[in-house]
Order: structure tokens, then sequence, then C-alpha cells
């Protein structure tokens, strides 16, 4: 293919896979989900079509395969799970990206020596089940039986909704592999700089690390009108200035840092009722784990003042995800792959967590960025314009193409 086909094919299939897993108009594929089955039996079809290989494991992780002539495998992956009313391009992009290429090598007669694999990773998002990314980890041997056990907001346990949906997780080991050489993720930033710069391609160097807290602050209810200002004990007073705090400490001490409160509840919610309490979630992000760590002992320190001034104020972990370094050797192949594509790049970090994180624990690890307009992202505005996507698809496939070489992999 040339021109601009395989970016048209990509921005096609994505078009479907939106329009046909919307619930009351609004995508939302959460994870064993109706929505996310007709999601995978679409990308199924897709796989076939391409004359690729598929299958799935036990937690629904969908592989489309091009077999090499030696053992082991790279592997192109992203995940096609969003979150609630989100767009048609996060995590989607990258797996349909990937099975272009395989779709375009397939039909070139191209054959590698290592085999070239894709795959639609599980409950990437967050959206279902917060902590995230179990299809990558299981994959690395990295789930834990008790992570079965984490409940979505109804109740339902990971274990329970796989098993309904027709999947076996507490078979865990059998997801695992052992034969994977390379991990290649191509995304959209979800961020503005690639568009600022006009840049075409972004070479990710770090994804950042992730920190995440479920925080409850009380006080004494009590009536609105008959309580003076001085008597009150206020939680959403003390929750304001927490998040007054916690916001200045990162914009003056953490370059690149963000905090979001992403999540702030009242109990009762009601106009005349001092709240009795106040419910926070918030997100702590930075390249550095040592500032990370500093920012998780000032919030305790803080709510230990609260405490100290009659306030109940706990915080519980719920996530911490360590950054991580994408593999420098493949750092420079996709610098050198867009070069020779004739695109413009920028080396960058990525803010945002993915399955990427998880693999690039264990084996080599590389992202590729394309651009996201006016830097919108997890929105039904998102959007990456078809020339960006056939430029990602030409960085892909080239980087592809060189890892699964037999030289290279002797290199590695």
């Amino acid at each position: 293919m040339c021109g601009m086909e395989n970016g048209q094919w990509i921005q096609r299939h994505l078009s479907e896979l939106a329009e046909s897993t919307k619930i009351d108009g609004k995508i939302w594929r959460a994870s064993y989900t109706e929505e996310d089955g007709i999601g995978h039996r679409m990308f199924r079809r897709w796989i076939e079509e391409a004359g690729l290989e598929w299958r799935e494991d036990v937690l629904g992780n969908i592989y489309g395969r091009l077999p090499g002539r030696r053992s082991g495998t790279i592997l192109l992956g992203s995940h096609i799970d969003t979150v609630r009313d989100g767009g048609r391009y996060d995590g989607a992009a990258g797996v349909m990206t990937a099975l272009a290429v395989l779709r375009d090598l397939k039909a070139a007669g191209y054959e590698p020596e290592y085999n070239l694999e894709i795959v639609d990773l599980v409950e990437e998002e967050g959206s279902r089940f917060a902590s995230s990314c179990q299809g990558s980890c299981a994959i690395c041997g990295t789930l834990r039986e008790e992570d079965l056990l984490e409940k979505d907001s109804d109740g339902v346990t990971f274990l329970e909704a796989a098993n309904r949906a027709g999947y076996h997780p507490e078979r865990m080991e059998e997801a695992r592999r052992k034969d994977v050489l390379v991990y290649l993720e191509l995304h959209i930033e979800q961020g503005p700089l690639l568009e600022q710069q006009k840049k075409q391609i972004g070479v990710v160097e770090n994804i950042v690390g992730i920190a995440t807290y479920d925080i409850t602050i009380t006080g004494e209810q009590n009536h609105a009108g008959t309580t003076v200002m001085a008597l009150r004990r206020d939680p959403v007073v003390a929750a304001a200035r927490l998040i007054d705090q916690v916001t200045d400490e990162v914009m003056e001490n953490s370059p690149g840092g963000t905090a979001t409160f992403g999540r702030v509840d009242t109990d009762p919610g009601m106009l005349n009722v001092i709240a009795g309490r106040v419910h926070l979630l918030l997100d702590m992000r930075d390249k550095e784990e040592e500032r990370l760590r500093m920012r998780e002992a000032q919030l305790f320190r803080r709510l230990e003042a609260l405490r100290e001034q009659g306030f109940g104020a706990e915080a519980v972990r719920t996530q911490w995800t360590p950054p991580v370094a994408m593999d420098p050797t493949l750092v420079k192949d996709i610098h050198a792959a867009a070069e020779a594509e004739g695109l413009s790049y920028l080396h960058m970090n990525s803010g945002a967590g993915h399955d990427a994180m998880v693999f690039g624990k264990l084996l080599p690890t590389a992202m590729i960025f394309i651009p996201s307009q006016k830097g919108i992202s997890h929105n039904p505005m998102e959007n990456t314009s078809t020339e960006d996507l056939e430029a990602g698809f030409r960085v892909l496939r080239r980087v592809a193409m060189l890892l699964s070489a037999h030289e290279y992999c002797l290199k590695g």
C-alpha cells in the first residue's frame, strides 16, 4: 500500500469499533462487559481477514500472529478497553496500527525470522477495576491470586466478571509468556507537546510513576444556619485546604509532576447541612520515584496535622507503580526509524501509564507516540489525524521489521 491507505484503513476501523460499542451514544468498553465482548469479536474477525493466526488466552488477551522461522516473539500491543465516555483513539489506535502493520507485511509476503504478534490487552484503563493492567501482568507473571478478588463499583470481583464472560483468570499461569523478546507499543500522546512543537512522532524515554490514594476526612455534621463558623469542624474546608496545599507543592517543587483530585464527594451532600465526611480520590505522578515518595510523605504529614485539629483523616494507597525507563537501544531504533521515514520527532516522557510499564520491568520495551489534536484524551473529542496514523504506521512497521530480524535479536 502507498499514500495514506494504511492510515485510512486504521481510521475506518477505529470508527467502526467506536460506533459499534457505544452505550447511549457514548463510548465505554469496560472489561468483560457486552460492549467489550463486541469489540473483541470485531478484532478477532479483522485478524482473520488479515490472514493471520489468532488466539485468546484465559484472561481474554487476544493475539494475532505472523509466524517466524525461529522461536521467540516480538510483541506489538495496546488495549481497546476505554474509560467511560472516552474517545476512539486511546489504546485502540495502537492495537489497530499494529494490526495494520502485520496485515501489510502478510500481504507483502514478508517472513520474519522471529514471530511477530499483536495483542489486545485486558483492562489497561482501570475503568472497571482500579488497579488496571491485569492482562499485561498475567503475561509477565506478576498477576496475583488476590488481584482476582478486586471489586468493581457494583461489588463484582475481577474473577466473577471474567468467569461470566467465559474466561478463567484463576488459571493465570496459562497466560504467562516466556517467549517474548521485545514489547513495543504505539499510542496517542494524550497531551499537547507533539502538536505544539509540530512533531509527528514521539520517542518515549520514560513513563512516569503513578501513586493513587483513597482519602477520607471526617468532621462534625451539623446545621448550616445555626452553627457559627468558629465552632464548626467542617471536613469540606479541610479537604479544600488539602487540595490547595498538595497542588501548590507540586507546582512549586516538582517540574513535570502532577497531582489530580479526580473525585470529591461529600456526605450527606445537602445544601443546608455541614458535611460530616468528605471522600477524595488523588492521583500523583512523577518521573522520579524519590520525589513521588517525598510527596506521599508530605500527604501523610498533612493528614496527621488534620487529626491534631480534631478531624478524622485517613488515606489508603490504592496504587504504586514506579517510573519505568524505556530500553535505550529501542529508543535509538525508533529515533532512527523516524529519521529514515523523513518524519519529525521529539524525545519525551509519558505522563500517562501504559501496559509498557508492566513489560518494561522485565524485558526490552519501548513506546511510539503520535499526536493528540489539542492534547485532548479521555474525552469524546479525542482525535488523531489520518496523516498522523499513517506516520505512526510507517515507524512501527520499520521498527517491527528490524526487531524481527535474526541479526538484531542476536545483537540484543
